[in-house]
């Protein structure tokens, strides 16, 4: 049998070397594929994405709402809106609510179709009670 050179034995080969950068590379290429795909299960999660309005020729009606005293809160649909003068999305109902510091509150339901104006008037809601001193009799006639 032919026995191998001296040469080949002269330069051990880095096997060693080569073998923990491919892992590193393995690991690095399997981590950027996690990494893509958690990427993109939070994009199409439907919780984090805004509902888009349904496309309509129809404009926006517009809202005027005349008599709110300055400082009144005006709540649309349960949320705060800072302007008396607002666009809602038409044949839709919607709920208004305003109050002011004082406790007086204004309501009002309404379907809005082109543009609307209301005339806000803010009571004070009262409740009647009958009460009757402690110790106090009735006098029969």
């Amino acid at each position: 049998m032919a026995k191998p050179s001296n040469e080949d034995n002269t330069t051990p080969l880095n096997s060693v070397g080569r073998v923990l950068d491919s892992r590193w590379m393995m690991a690095f290429a399997v981590l950027s594929v996690l990494v893509a795909i958690a990427w993109a299960l939070l994009e199409s999660d439907p919780r984090e994405r805004p509902i888009a309005a349904p496309e309509s020729t129809e404009p926006m009606s517009t809202v005027e709402l005349l008599g709110v005293p300055p400082g009144a809160e005006i709540l649309l649909d349960g949320r705060k809106i800072e302007n008396s003068l607002f666009g809602v999305t038409p044949g839709t109902r919607h709920a208004l609510e305003v109050s002011d510091a004082q406790g007086r509150t204004w309501r009002q339901v309404f379907l809005a179709k082109g543009s609307l104006s209301l005339i806000v008037e803010l009571r004070t809601q009262f409740i009647e009670v009958e009460v009757s001193p402690k110790g106090a009799s009735k006098k029969s006639d």
